[in-house]
């Protein structure tokens, strides 16, 4: 058995770790200004960028969501103890951005998930005014 086949088993295992633990995002800077009437969300690091999102109840507003990871990424609204989702924003990978458009809500408390990455879930509070 020669060296090199001898540490080649090591060395594939080294660029698995390496790889592994390579960067998942690709933008970095601070969010973007929310479109008029509306919210904004980023995805980073297979994470949403905040716990909780406020919109406004009772009226349709534009959701700007940023996906800055490589991974594709997708925002789906649901009720707060129900599994029927209230609005599903298109999937895609980043780094990237699209605006949603989202149907009215009534005033009460959501949830926001991504269906691809189900860890990454916040709570939605439509407000009104």
């Amino acid at each position: 058995m020669t060296a090199w086949s001898r540490a080649a088993p090591g060395l594939v295992l080294v660029a698995v770790v390496v790889l592994g633990c390579a960067e998942v995002s690709g933008r970095r800077g601070p969010p973007p200004s929310p479109p008029a009437g509306g919210a904004v969300i980023i995805a980073s690091g297979i994470a949403f960028d905040r716990p909780t999102l406020e919109v406004p109840a009772g009226r349709a507003f534009p959701l700007l969501f940023e996906n800055r990871d490589f991974a594709s990424h997708d925002v789906a609204i649901y009720p707060e103890n129900g599994n029927d989702a209230l609005f599903v924003g298109e999937v895609f990978s980043g780094p990237d951005s699209r605006i949603y458009q989202v149907g009215a809500l009534p005033a009460g408390t959501y949830r926001f998930e991504c269906q691809v990455h189900p860890q990454m879930d916040g709570k939605l509070i439509a407000k009104p005014g």
